[in-house]
């Protein structure tokens, strides 16, 4: 039974810093459906199980615009282009709908709308100044430390172990502007500080740094997954889907999410993402398309398929999500919701201190 508590899982939802990347458009042939849209979407198995449930509403017919990056990159493209950015649905993460609704960029979302909303718990909904709604989840995500034991040579016991010299070349860590950074928030509530006070993390990172220990700086998930499936690295913090993907792949992993953070430092950070739908497009359709894509069996089908435990109260959670899972008294124990408005707009200043602080030392 899933009993983690959804409606405990986050606080109100934040702005996001943008950060300039392009897009890699993905356009897909075929026959026309009497309503067409645009969907921005993730690349990888994302991509791939959306276009599966697309097809299941042959009714409307998708274009699909991949994200490169992270889900921040778009921001600054659809801020240039506004108001007519080409787009009817965006794909993205807690931390983005607040610079939507700030943008002023979403078509409210209501119960007439979007019916299938009424299983979705109301605390990860994410609302603008005038209280209107601006997001549809689909996914909660689970971030956490997690390594490979067959390449890791002793067993991971404490965020002091990277500093360890038998891990020379073997940690994979992401750059600032991927997983909104909780990587070096993590570090800072096990040195003392946290997002409001990350200097201890960066006293960690300026040490880590220069032991020789990062093999791999990641840029995206995908150089996650690569780096560790290919033996590069062993260790990373990186999502639930990264920790599926690697485990049906064969490969022997560890979550680092079970273990007491006040001695090993080691958390599990929850967001959700979804969609939300721009202002100016085929705003009927789109509604129409996300709102399927929510329903109880739709929603448990694709989230079954990446691995992910899914945002509608109805849909069962797939047993390769249930390790992400805790109930009330393990979130109070082994999570940790960041100040997700704080963090996000700290993106900017943290990612040019780690290009002049960290990266001269790697």
């Amino acid at each position: 039974m899933f009993t983690i508590s959804r409606r405990h899982l986050l606080k109100s939802a934040a702005s996001v810093g943008a950060a300039g990347v392009g897009l890699s458009l993905a356009r897909i042939a075929g026959a026309r459906a009497a309503e067409t849209i645009t969907v921005v979407e993730w690349g990888g198995d994302y991509i791939d199980e959306m276009k599966a449930m697309a097809a299941k509403l042959p009714e409307i017919n998708v274009n699909w615009i991949l994200h490169t990056g992270g889900s921040a990159a778009i921001l600054p493209k659809i801020k240039a282009m506004w108001p007519n950015p080409g787009i009817d649905v965006l794909t993205g993460w807690d931390v983005s709908w607040q610079t939507v609704a700030r943008e002023g960029w979403a078509e409210p979302v209501t119960l007439e709308k979007v019916p299938n909303l009424v299983d979705i718990p109301e605390k990860l909904l994410v609302k603008d100044e005038r209280g209107n709604i601006v997001n549809i989840p689909r996914t909660i995500t689970g971030l956490s430390w997690m390594y490979r034991e067959d390449t890791t040579p002793f067993e991971i016991a404490k965020l002091d172990d990277l500093l360890d010299p038998r891990l020379k070349g073997k940690i994979c860590f992401p750059i600032p502007t991927l997983n909104q950074n909780v990587q070096m928030v993590s570090l800072a509530l096990y040195k003392g500080g946290d997002e409001k006070n990350m200097e201890p993390a960066w006293d960690f990172m300026k040490e880590l740094a220069r032991s020789g220990n990062i093999g791999r700086v990641a840029n995206a998930d995908i150089d996650v997954s690569n780096s560790l499936s290919s033996g590069e690295t062993s260790i990373t913090l990186n999502s639930n889907g990264t920790f599926t993907e690697l485990k049906r792949r064969n490969f022997k992993m560890r979550l680092l999410n079970r273990m007491d953070p006040t001695t090993t430092g080691f958390r599990t950070f929850y967001l959700q993402e979804g969609w939300c739908v721009l202002k100016g497009g085929n705003t009927d359709a789109a509604f129409k398309f996300v709102n399927f894509l929510i329903s109880p069996e739709i929603n448990e089908l694709y989230n079954r398929h990446i691995g992910a435990i899914p945002a509608n109260i109805k849909a069962a959670v797939p047993d390769e999500a249930k390790p992400f899972v805790f109930n009330n008294e393990e979130m109070n124990k082994y999570a940790y919701v960041p100040d997700w408005s704080y963090v996000s707009e700290q993106s900017d200043a943290w990612m040019k201190r780690w290009e002049q602080e960290i990266q001269p030392l790697l």
